[in-house]
């Protein structure tokens, strides 16, 4: 009998052994908690924008990749503003016009568009993000500001040097 458990206690570790081996040689597929999965959702995706990527995100649905595609073929028209300093990251993660450069009034409302849209995505992204890491909206702001930062720490995080970013006092540093 001490024989038989022994042996069956040497399967199911061999088995445990066998399952996590296979986690770890499968990038694909990820093991997540609720916020850990928001940061590593917003280290991948903005890795994605950034470096135009398709790393595995933990979580998707329509609600996240709809956002994010829109993100993506936006990008290449974000990127010349963050790199010239029209635009900077704000402490919500948030794109946000620090210097309108001279443009006229056209030019302007188009520049507000642009960053109006992005918003918006972000917005629709961050309440997604929320959601697929197990928290309700109902339950109160809090998770909502939580992804927020999440995702703002990244957008700086992965920023090249020289991009603004706005710290939490509203004011605006070069990186």
């Amino acid at each position: 009998m001490l024989q038989l458990f022994r042996r069956s206690r040497l399967l199911l570790t061999l088995a445990v052994c066998w399952g996590l081996a296979a986690c770890e040689t499968m990038p694909e597929v990820l093991i997540t908690t609720g916020t850990g999965g928001i940061k590593i959702q917003a280290e991948r995706l903005v890795m994605q924008v950034y470096a135009e990527t398709d790393v595995p995100l933990p979580y998707g649905g329509p609600d996240i990749d709809n956002p994010l595609a829109s993100m993506k073929q936006r990008w290449p028209r974000l990127k010349p503003l963050l790199e010239n300093g029209t635009l900077g990251f704000t402490e919500d993660g948030d794109v946000a016009i620090r210097d309108f450069g001279g443009r006229d009034k056209v030019e302007a409302k188009a520049l507000r568009a642009l960053v109006r849209a992005e918003n918006n995505d972000r917005q629709l992204l961050y309440r997604a993000m929320t959601s697929a890491g197990g928290y309700s909206m109902v339950t109160g702001p809090g998770m909502l500001d939580y992804t927020e930062d999440v995702f703002a720490e990244q957008w700086a995080t992965q920023a090249p040097m020289g991009w603004w970013i706005q710290d939490h006092r509203g004011q605006w540093f070069r990186k």
